[in-house]
């Protein structure tokens, strides 16, 4: 249960801190001029909060990060305007590649052949 727990409060800071960016922060006409320190205030909380949120429920770091880069990157699109069927396209293509590189390997043994003797041996013990 305090696993849980430890999980889920982070998350909700970060949702809360984004919360609190997007109504305490003025923001500006477009984002071409939107200053730095708005930018970041923006996309760091969100970033960090989905990371956590989508970690919650892949229970792989590496993946969730993928995913929220993806998400961050067609929100970009979008707020610059260049959001189309190819850009989502090669979005998508470029999130699976990625996830697909970084797709996590279960192997049962240390080494690919089972009859080194010492490995065999402490295994049976």
């Amino acid at each position: 249960m305090s696993k849980i727990i430890f999980k889920i409060v982070p998350v909700l800071i970060l949702w809360g801190v984004f919360i609190l960016v997007v109504l305490k922060i003025p923001y500006p006409d477009n984002i071409t001029s939107a200053n730095i320190t708005q930018v970041s205030a923006f996309f760091i909380p969100l970033f960090l909060a989905l990371t956590l949120t989508f970690n919650l429920f892949f229970k792989y770091i590496i993946f969730s990060t993928i995913l929220s880069l993806g998400i961050i990157f067609l929100l970009a699109l979008k707020a610059l305007d260049s959001l189309n069927i190819v850009t989502i396209a090669l979005t998508a293509v470029a999130i699976y590649l990625l996830l697909s590189y970084f797709k996590k390997v279960k192997r049962k043994n240390l080494t690919k052949l089972p009859k080194i003797s010492k490995l065999t041996r402490l295994r049976k013990q």
